[in-house]
């Protein structure tokens, strides 16, 4: 094995909450790094990026969304991927997932040449089945592939259990969380307090001086349930001096609106296209709500935490479930229960005091799992998988080795 390993990583499409992972991955990866996306983008996952010096690598392919997809996934055919793989000679490759027909074809690339390869997985029990026809049918499609990998990425605990339950394997595993730049947030909370621009950005969004505010961060659809957050906030609000702030938008937003009437507690922004700005309204949020059925991770999880907000959940959302401690640093509610959430919200009106420990704790929980965290675990995982300890490991060049 080169005392420089090479790594490759393939993944589905340019995030948010991984590209600061994948930055930080180039930088510390002690060989050439390849990154790789099956597209630039998918319907419904529109975003603005830079990439830096990353020089990700866009393979020419096709994809599909299935009937009755809940979120804005679609499933990727790249038949240039083995092409990709060949030219770069990787000695340890990232997949992101085991969906993707790229994924699978990559995988058997891997298994004929004997270089080890990772999965990454966000998904759990709680998000997918794991039993009847269909998970048979996954197990039979894609479970040669997981039983075979080097070492697992899951999310977290959940999605860990979940891998597992594909069949035996002895394969480890490293959390890999999805997670934005929090560091980033902390900082923008920081700047914020600093220059006193509270009142500036309350004016500026239409919130009142002294009012509590509470957040719905998201796209305004069936799977996320924004109108059980407007029920929560009506049922628990009284005559509390508090706001719901509304950011986002898609299909439900004509329907929330004329739900909301002309109440003045509610308001809607739309997009906040400037991350800055939303990550400055979250760090002065008594509480985020986000009472999504399907949220398989729920990045927005992690950056309202890492703005020093607690979160109130739904026990569905695979985010709040690894980092969110019920009555400790948020709370987790079942999905659809409004009562539940309404009783969250009316504890923190009732108790400022409450609400800033939360915070505390939250932020604290958030930086624990962060991009530093989910880089370092992916590259001790990948070094393993070629013999390399992380101890040992050759020192990164002053300049990156990107691909060459």
């Amino acid at each position: 094995m080169p005392q420089a390993p090479r790594l490759y990583y393939l993944d589905d499409i340019p995030t948010p909450y991984r590209l600061g992972v994948q930055k930080r991955i180039a930088e510390q990866w002690p060989g050439a790094f390849q990154l790789a996306f099956c597209a630039e983008s998918e319907p419904g996952r529109d975003w603005e990026l830079d990439f830096e010096a990353l020089a990700p690598q866009f393979l020419a392919g096709k994809q599909w969304r299935p009937a009755r997809q809940v979120n804005p996934f679609s499933i990727k055919w790249n038949p240039g991927v083995i092409a990709s793989l060949e030219a770069f000679r990787p000695d340890v490759v990232i997949l992101s997932g085991y969906v993707h027909p790229t994924m699978w074809r990559a995988a058997r690339w891997c298994r004929r040449n004997n270089i080890p390869y990772a999965i990454s997985c966000e998904t759990s029990a709680r998000s997918s089945v794991t039993t009847g026809w269909r998970w048979i049918a996954k197990r039979a499609v894609a479970g040669w592939m997981v039983r075979g990998m080097a070492f697992g990425l899951p999310v977290g605990r959940e999605a860990g259990a979940y891998l597992a339950r594909f069949g035996p394997s002895t394969a480890p595993m490293h959390f890999f969380p999805n997670t934005p730049d929090t560091s980033r947030i902390v900082a923008e909370a920081a700047v914020l307090t600093e220059t006193g621009g509270e009142p500036a950005l309350r004016a500026e969004l239409d919130i009142p001086p002294d009012a509590a505010i509470f957040l719905f961060v998201g796209r305004l659809i069936g799977a996320k349930r924004p109108a059980d957050a407007i029920a929560a906030f009506r049922k628990a609000r009284g005559n509390a001096d508090a706001m719901l702030v509304m950011v986002g938008d898609g299909d439900l937003m004509a329907e929330l609106r004329a739900a909301a009437g002309d109440d003045p507690s509610i308001r809607f922004t739309g997009w906040l296209k400037d991350p800055a700005t939303i990550a400055r309204l979250m760090s002065i949020a008594t509480a985020m709500i986000l009472p999504s059925s399907h949220e398989p991770w729920g990045a927005v999880v992690n950056e309202s935490m890492a703005a020093g907000t607690p979160v109130i959940s739904s026990d569905q959302v695979g985010a709040s479930t690894e980092l969110v401690e019920d009555g400790v640093n948020g709370f987790l509610v079942p999905v659809g229960d409004v009562p539940g959430y309404a009783a969250a919200i009316a504890r923190l009106l009732a108790d400022p005091e409450l609400a800033r420990a939360m915070g505390a704790g939250a932020r604290d929980s958030a930086m624990s799992q962060g991009e530093d965290f989910a880089a370092g675990n992916l590259i001790s995982g990948a070094l393993a998988a070629v013999g390399v300890s992380p101890i040992d490991r050759p020192a990164v060049p002053a300049e990156s080795a990107h691909a060459a």
